[in-house]
């Protein structure tokens, strides 16, 4: 499995860059290949390695890790950002890596049901997004681009 550091050096990588295209090799899983309706989005989804990268216009902008089993995922079982573990709350985190940049979620909505709370940081080059389930346990982490 790859390291953190490396994950995020895949961040904006194009999906025929070298160290995009040995991802398989050194996750040790194929991935499943989807595109949405539009086909401006590809998804490469580890599902054993419960990993998804989001491409959009042939280049990582997203990877999420399933901290627990959920969508055809298998619980991600990987490194995380220094000092954060698979077991980590809302305010265990925070404690961690301080105030976040932005918050929200930990509501319903009409629309799409109960929608997760979250927490974004800055981190510069990128920005770490974690979602928590009903119970406030992590259950999902994504590196993003910087929007």
């Amino acid at each position: 499995m790859l390291r953190w550091l490396d994950f995020i050096g895949t961040l904006g990588c194009s999906k025929t860059e070298h160290i995009f295209v040995l991802l398989s090799q050194k996750i040790n899983e194929l991935p499943v290949v989807d595109k949405d309706v539009l086909g401006d989005r590809i998804y490469y989804s580890f599902l054993q390695s419960g990993v998804l990268f989001l491409l959009e216009n042939d280049r990582v902008n997203q990877i999420s890790f399933f901290i627990k089993s959920v969508e055809s995922f298998a619980k991600y079982e990987g490194e995380l950002p220094i000092d954060v573990e698979l077991n980590n709350n809302e305010t265990s985190i925070i404690n961690i890596l301080g105030l976040p940049s932005l918050s929200g979620g930990g509501k319903s909505d009409m629309l799409f049901g109960y929608i997760n709370r979250w927490i974004k940081y800055d981190k510069g080059q990128y920005e770490l997004h974690f979602e928590f389930d009903k119970t406030d346990l992590l259950c999902k982490v994504s590196l993003m681009i910087k929007e």
